[in-house]
């Protein structure tokens, strides 16, 4: 009686199996499934990540106003901040697409106001190509600054906002890894506008602080953890 067979093959790997009947063929098609396994895991590994989420947590300083009646300066308190990156894969895996959040709650001297300045910016970063245990990257971005005074009365601000700065990311696995970045946001303002002013009638009209120049300059260095996937 004639045996009957089934031959197996693969493209990538050229491995080809003629199975049998019987316990030959079910040992020989194990065999070539162990030495195929390890190709397959390779090729999967070296498939770029296409998303990257990084929460961070860092300090941020920089930033100053002045006091519209006699011209004193008022810089804002040095302090934390947190926030988040969301980054996909553009054409190419050194470049991505980035959108960051960040936040400082802090306070501005010589006045008694708490402050908290949000970020929300889109843009995206470019690493070294060659790199692989250490990647260095640029990266800027561009949207608005929201300014929100603990004072009751006192209006919020929005303002046209970009950032510019850089850093490094040290994989750790395909899918972790730590994320090192120093930047400088820099919000548009009009140094012959005030703002923070009361938008309450039944308050004292009038302006807290006004802008010492034309933009307002903060910077920041953080630490943060990235899941890709």
């Amino acid at each position: 009686m004639r045996n009957r067979s089934l031959v197996m093959g693969n493209a990538q790997t050229g491995c080809r199996v003629r199975k049998r009947a019987g316990a030959s063929g079910i040992a020989a098609l194990i065999a070539c499934c162990g030495w195929l396994m390890p190709a397959a895991q390779a090729q999967s590994a070296d498939e770029p990540n296409d998303f990257e989420i990084t929460p961070f947590f860092g300090w941020m300083t920089g930033g100053g106003f002045e006091d519209p009646a006699t011209g004193t300066g008022l810089d804002v308190e040095s302090d934390t901040s947190y926030g988040i990156f969301l980054n996909m894969r553009a054409d190419v895996p050194e470049r991505q697409y980035e959108l960051l959040y960040a936040r400082q709650s802090t306070a501005v001297e010589k006045v008694a106001m708490d402050l908290d300045v949000h970020y929300l910016q889109i843009g995206g970063t470019v690493a070294y190509p060659q790199a692989e245990h250490v990647i260095p990257y640029f990266g800027a971005t561009i949207g608005a600054a929201w300014f929100k005074p603990d004072l009751p009365g006192l209006d919020d601000e929005t303002k046209a906002a970009l950032s510019v700065g850089g850093g490094a990311r040290f994989p750790i696995t395909d899918h972790f890894g730590i994320r090192f970045d120093v930047r400088a946001f820099i919000t548009l303002l009009q140094n012959d506008s005030k703002i923070f002013c009361v938008s309450d009638p039944a308050n004292t009209s009038g302006c807290v602080i006004k802008p010492k120049s034309d933009t307002f300059i903060q910077y920041t260095g953080s630490l943060g953890v990235s899941f890709a996937f």
